[in-house]
């Protein structure tokens, strides 16, 4: 088969010709039909230690038609339509069971870093990380669903616990993740102040319903972002972006109990910068205010966020589409902060 094949730490991928992966007893084989192509893959990549041994096929935000199934395998079937929570994880442990997956115990990596992922004709993954697809999505949107959907979805209603009224700063908004944030955050009543720092993503970030556009290359971001509150500041900040100054930034910002939300991660083996922010214990008190780590999603909020598309609620922002052996194309565009919205591969 076809495959994107990453050969060393950082390096680029590149169009190989490797055997279709074999089916494990408790695992399926997918017929990988579309692909999401996210900054996630091109940090991931290029962060040491997450990609366990090499060559390896990256790649986890995957939609695609079962073609074989193992012996243990009851939830899915071969012709079935289905999608892919990347996290490697046990399903067994307190953490699994009480729908936290991504705090699993025994976790085994992501797919795409100590698996071979997506950026392939055929992936081998294990059976219980599969959904099926509802019938009116097509592969494309739940392929972006399963990250730059889903992430939003977990981080809107569980952590920043965004509600009517609410005032949201999303930072970063224009990306692949912070797109739909905007209308996950207005999904719950929130009214949303979207920052970034390019022209044709502001403007993505308002024909997706944001209520109002902070640029961020006209000054402090929470400076704007009280400005346009009238002094207020916003119940909830979600950054996606997580540098050291867009967090301090998105700190100031926040009202009495508002609630930051870390998205992002810009490792500094990867950006050269350190992203470590400081905190003022005595802002933290006198306004009560809360941080949360929002890392990815669980199962059931994968199969509600393919609902919520299946029913129209939201839409995947997915504005370029490459070949298979153009996904370093593809990185290369997100490393120069080119793309508005998602990127993916589709794979025929």
């Amino acid at each position: 088969m076809r495959a994107m094949v990453l050969r060393e730490s950082g390096g680029a991928v590149r169009l190989e010709s490797v055997p279709v992966p074999a089916v494990a007893p408790d695992g399926a084989v997918v017929r990988v039909r579309a692909t999401g192509v996210g900054l996630t893959v091109v940090i991931m990549t290029a962060n040491p230690g997450l990609v366990t041994s090499f060559p390896r096929i990256p790649g986890h935000e995957i939609a695609g038609e079962v073609v074989e199934v193992g012996p243990l395998v009851r939830n899915v079937k071969p012709g079935d339509r289905v999608a892919c929570h990347f996290y490697l994880t046990c399903h067994a442990c307190s953490y699994c069971r009480s729908g936290r997956e991504t705090l699993c115990r025994n976790f085994g990596g992501y797919l795409g870093m100590a698996a071979d992922g997506g950026y392939a004709e055929f992936v081998s993954v294990p059976a219980l990380n599969l959904c099926k697809i509802p019938e009116g999505v097509s592969d494309l949107e739940a392929a972006v669903a399963t990250d730059a959907l889903a992430t939003p979805v977990h981080a809107c209603r569980e952590e920043a616990r965004i509600g009517p009224g609410d005032r949201v700063l999303i930072v970063g908004a224009g990306g692949g993740v912070g797109i739909h944030a905007v209308q996950v955050a207005k999904l719950c009543g929130g009214s949303v102040l979207g920052a970034d720092v390019a022209d044709d993503k502001l403007e993505m970030v308002k024909a997706v319903g944001g209520d109002a556009v902070i640029d961020g290359r006209r000054g402090d971001i929470a400076q704007q972002a009280l400005a346009q509150t009238s002094g207020q500041g916003v119940d909830a900040a979600l950054d996606f972006v997580a540098s050291a100054e867009t967090l301090e930034a998105c700190i100031r910002s926040l009202a009495p109990g508002g609630r930051l939300v870390i998205v992002g991660n810009r490792p500094q083996a990867v950006f050269k910068k350190d992203p470590t922010f400081r905190v003022d214990p005595g802002l933290m008190l006198r306004k009560m205010l809360e941080i949360h780590g929002s890392r990815y999603v669980s199962l059931a909020e994968l199969e509600t966020t393919l609902e919520l598309l299946r029913t129209k609620r939201l839409r995947a922002v997915v504005t370029r589409t490459f070949p298979l052996e153009e996904a370093e194309t593809a990185h290369q565009l997100l490393r120069d902060n080119a793309v508005v919205g998602r990127a993916a591969l589709v794979v025929s």
